[in-house]
């Protein structure tokens, strides 16, 4: 029998475990990027036919990329799975036909359903911009295959009671327009109050995304509320810790051990390891290595500018190693599960450690008040929608018609021409109907 070649199996074995998550989507040159086969690259060697090539199966997915913005255009050219809907990327472009023409048409149904007296202006504004998400939404899934995570007013992130109200009502609205539940997700922030909100929503089989999630045990807390998705901003963590250690931007992009890039990756470990219903989509990625840093993830919310230059609908992410000792793996394992954060008589963030509380302040209330200056923007357009429309609907309707003269003066004699005169004659009075001439007998009319 003819002896192994032990050169042959080194062969077939990674150059190196590939980790992280990658702009290409599964299976997309998988082989020139995960393995080396010194036989097909050096000229010498009868290189590996394509049935020796036996690759084993690694631990990786696909990670659907969702589109963090409303520019139609680049929308309508790009492939991804679903759409995020923030304060941030609907006032950029509040002011653009296409995105005022979705504002004209909430204010024109919901006055013209008359629920509300137009003599309530604020009960009409919410009115106006809760329909006008809807009427934003429902364009977007038009876009996409996958699903639209809309918001709720972030001014509300105090209100748990004022956000679930907001959520089942606009549900509602989807659920008349026959939209399936799983592909429209609620936005709220992960406040206290958006936190007990996104558990009560989910009694009533209503998805929730808590957002600007910023550490494990903020993560667990959003967890055990039964959030579908978790949204982690990966500039505003990393700024943070940048500017409390002291940490160059440029580490940010090249480094696994930088500590926010530990934080996040250890609550996407925490999730796999106790095998959640729970993903994490990442945000606000400031460049590529970032994002490449990161394992597991369920998802990319990318920008305009990051979504013209990935043609793909996924991407390519690995699962953390179950034999990692590092850091972030380290933290998922010593978390405990579950954590009963909800649980504390002092509330949620009296809980949570000194650096934590400070990491939640910066990321969470910080960006809220953003987003506060964001929803002005868009509640002062939605209000001068309103009016336009009031004014329209209560405008007496005499005014748009010319009444007929009550005295028509006969103008003086003046030396005219006799063709100006013969005009003159020629004219009725204004208000009067032009008599109509005299028919002739013989001629057929019709």
């Amino acid at each position: 029998m003819p002896s192994v070649d032990p050169v042959r199996e080194t062969m077939l074995m990674p150059s190196r475990f590939a980790s992280g998550t990658f702009p290409i989507s599964k299976g997309y040159n998988l082989r020139q990027m995960l393995y080396s086969h010194p036989s097909a690259r050096d000229g010498d060697g009868p290189g590996l036919s394509a049935s020796e090539e036996i690759i084993p199966a690694f631990p990786f997915n696909d990670a659907p990329i969702y589109a963090d913005t409303l520019h139609l255009e680049t929308l309508a050219f790009h492939n991804f799975w679903g759409c995020l809907l923030t304060p941030e990327n609907v006032a950029s472009l509040i002011q653009t036909d296409d995105i005022r023409y979705h504002v004209w048409v909430a204010a024109k149904r919901v006055i013209e359903s008359r629920r509300i007296d137009v003599t309530n202006e604020e009960g009409l504004v919410a009115a106006v911009l809760e329909q006008f998400l809807v009427e934003v939404t429902l364009a977007l899934l038009d876009l996409c295959p996958g699903p639209v995570l809309v918001f709720i007013d972030p001014r509300l992130h105090d209100d748990a009671d004022a956000m679930v109200a907001r959520a089942r009502s606009m549900i509602a609205k989807f659920d008349a327009a026959n939209i399936r539940r799983w592909r429209v997700v609620v936005t709220l922030p992960a406040t206290e109050d958006g936190i007990h909100a996104a558990a009560e929503l989910n009694e009533h089989a209503i998805q929730t995304n808590l957002s600007l999630v910023s550490c494990l045990p903020h993560a667990s807390a959003c967890i055990e509320a039964g959030a579908r998705l978790l949204t982690m901003s990966v500039g505003p963590i990393l700024e943070w810790f940048e500017q409390q250690d002291k940490i160059t931007p440029r580490v940010s992009s090249t480094s696994s051990n930088h500590p926010g890039i530990e934080v996040i990756q250890s609550c996407a470990t925490y999730i796999h390891r106790h095998r959640l219903n729970t993903s994490i989509v990442t945000t606000e990625m400031r460049t590529w290595s970032e994002l490449k840093q990161l394992n597991g993830i369920g998802g990319a919310a990318l920008s305009k500018n990051h979504l013209d230059q990935i043609p793909k609908q996924k991407l390519a992410t690995w699962y953390p190693r179950p034999d990692d000792t590092s850091g972030a793996t380290m933290r998922s394992r010593e978390a405990e599960y579950p954590s009963r954060y909800l649980d504390s008589k002092q509330g949620f963030l009296a809980s949570l450690p000194a650096q934590c509380r400070s990491l939640v302040s910066a990321v969470l209330y910080v960006r809220l008040g953003k987003m506060k200056v964001h929803m002005e923007d868009i509640a002062l357009v939605v209000r001068d929608e309103v009016r336009r429309r009031v004014e329209l609907e209560t405008m007496d309707l005499d005014c748009l018609y010319r009444r007929p003269a009550q005295q028509v003066t006969k103008p003086k004699k003046t030396s005219s021409s006799k063709r100006s005169k013969s005009s003159a004659r020629s004219k009725p009075p204004l208000g009067q109907a032009e008599e109509p001439a005299p028919l002739i007998e013989g001629v057929e009319y019709f």
